[in-house]
């Protein structure tokens, strides 16, 4: 055989459709060494709140020039489905986009960028037994609830007061929980946590102290409440938030978080 008709359609599931489902106007006539390539395009707007899995598929026809395609030849499905959903904002808008969620994504806080809070977090994650959101641990997943789960942790519903250290000691203390208040292994009472005082000293690295010497940390607490200045806490918040919001986690979806340079920054 000299050449051979190539023609191909996709299609998706669920309330996806594909807009433009032909990467090619009708057969492309291929001879050796010669490529067939294009482009699909595909549209799935969900009901705000919603979330719709999808399956795309493909279709190929190869026929010997002069013939017509009936039957495909080949079909196959993408082995990774793809999630869309439509959520609201803070401001009141709707944010609509589609993931890969069978990807887990990765959360990445660098001490260098964000100071006591990614101590407290790389602190907790190697010397806690729960490892959360290493890859030798397990992931953390997102939790709607964070605002109450906070309470236990740091706030009035803990059993023990979270009491903000001297500016000389923390400049804008403020309590920052690890695991985060929004995932479902946050929102432990702040009493079980380890608590942790990272300072940065003179001499360019950063070391972890016990906060209070009545309640000495084990090595085998759920949880841990770093003394992290607040504009650190609120930039590490951040982080978590656009995470949420660019790898679109919705209600019990994992990530993983990593502290780069936890072990060139601590000692």
């Amino acid at each position: 055989m000299k050449s051979l008709n190539i023609a191909a359609t996709m299609s998706c599931t669920s309330t996806c459709k594909a807009t433009d489902e032909h990467p090619w106007d009708g057969n492309w006539t291929l001879t050796d060494g010669q490529t067939a390539f294009g482009s699909v395009a595909y549209s799935d707007v969900p009901s705000v709140g919603v979330a719709d899995s999808s399956t795309v598929k493909y279709n190929l026809y190869i026929t010997q020039p002069g013939t017509i395609p009936t039957l495909p030849n080949v079909n196959w499905s993408n082995p990774r489905a793809v999630r869309c959903d439509s959520a609201l904002t803070g401001g009141g808008n709707t944010s609509t986009g589609c993931v890969l969620p069978s990807i887990t994504p990765r959360l990445e806080l660098p001490v260098s960028q964000y100071g006591a809070a990614a101590v407290t977090y790389g602190w907790a994650q190697w010397n806690l037994p729960n490892k959360w959101g290493l890859y030798s641990g397990s992931p953390m997943t997102r939790a709607l609830d964070g605002d109450a789960r906070r309470k236990f942790t740091c706030e009035e519903k803990s059993s023990v007061p979270f009491v903000a250290k001297p500016d000389d000691v923390v400049l804008k203390d403020s309590c920052d929980e690890f695991p985060f208040a929004s995932t479902e292994q946050g929102g432990t009472d702040g009493g079980k946590c380890a608590e942790i005082v990272p300072l940065f000293e003179g001499d360019g690295q950063w070391r972890v102290y016990e906060a209070d010497p009545s309640r000495p940390v084990t090595g085998t607490e759920p949880c841990a409440r770093g003394h992290v200045n607040l504009d650190q806490n609120k930039l590490a918040g951040t982080a978590y938030s656009n995470l949420i919001q660019n790898m679109r986690l919705i209600e019990k979806d994992p990530f993983y978080l990593t502290v780069p340079d936890y072990f060139d920054a601590v000692e």
